[in-house]
C-alpha cells in the first residue's frame, strides 16, 4: 500500500496516546524537555503499520525538522534540513547540526531508509492531506 497523509480519528488518537511515544521539545539548539506527543496528523502506510510523524522544530532552527518515524513496530527519531526549491521542489537533507542524539544512523536494515524516503514523497511540504502535498516533487540528499 502506499502512504498517504491523513488526519487521525479521535479512536486513532487514543490507541495512538497509548503508545507512550514522546515528543522532543527544543530550546537554544537542545532538547529542553518531552512529552507524551498528541498528534493530529500522520503520513501512514496503513497495510504495513508504518507511520512518521512531524513532532517539532526547533525555533532557532526552523528549517530542521523532527519526526518519528514508526517501523517495524519500533519508533524511531529522525530529522533533516527541509529546503524548498522553486516550482513547489521540497529537499531534505541531513542537517549541519543535530537537535537530539542518537537520530544517524536511522537503522541498518535496507529496507529503512526506502520506506523513509516513501513517507517523506508522501509526507511533501507539511504533511496535510491536501491536493498540493500529491503534487509536491521531493528531492533527497541522503
Amino acid at each position: 500500500m502506499l502512504f498517504i497523509n491523513e488526519r487521525l480519528t479521535l479512536e486513532q488518537r487514543e490507541e495512538f496516546n497509548s503508545w507512550g511515544i514522546m515528543q522532543p521539545f527544543f530550546g537554544f539548539g537542545r532538547v529542553i524537555s518531552e512529552e507524551p506527543l498528541k498528534p493530529r496528523y500522520w503520513t501512514v502506510d496503513n497495510e504495513r503499520e508504518i507511520y512518521l510523524l512531524n513532532t517539532s522544530y526547533d525555533r532557532d532552527y526552523p528549517d530542521e525538522h523532527v519526526f518519528i518515524f514508526i517501523w517495524n513496530k519500533k519508533d524511531y527519531r529522525v530529522q533533516f534540513y527541509r529546503r524548498n526549491e522553486k516550482d513547489g521542489v521540497v529537499v531534505w537533507e541531513l542537517p549541519n547540526k543535530y537537535l537530539i542524539d542518537s537520530v544517524f544512523p536511522y537503522c541498518e536494515q535496507e529496507q529503512f531508509l526506502d520506506d523513509l524516503r516513501d513517507a517523506l514523497t508522501a509526507y511533501g511540504f507539511d504533511g496535510m492531506p491536501d491536493e498540493y502535498n500529491k503534487i509536491c516533487n521531493t528531492k533527497f540528499m541522503f
